[in-house]
């Protein structure tokens, strides 16, 4: 499932991460890797809020669909 269906409250583990270099690579620096546990804290107008590896970050839900998660 893409992390931007993912519900507020709900915890998902990264299971891989689509998209063309840069952006596996944009997304990978900010911790979103195989294996990686992310917390959704709100989602809505378009954006999702989340933590991942201690850091609490913001994405656009087009950004945020290539995160696959489990």
């Amino acid at each position: 499932m893409p992390l931007s269906m993912v519900h507020a409250g709900d915890t998902v583990t990264v299971k891989r991460v689509r998209g063309n270099e840069d952006m596996k690579r944009h997304l990978g620096n900010l911790g979103f890797v195989d294996g990686s546990r992310v917390h959704v804290i709100s989602s809505s107008g378009g954006n999702i809020i989340v933590t991942v590896k201690g850091a609490r970050l913001g994405l656009d839900a087009r950004v945020a669909q290539h995160v696959m998660t489990v």
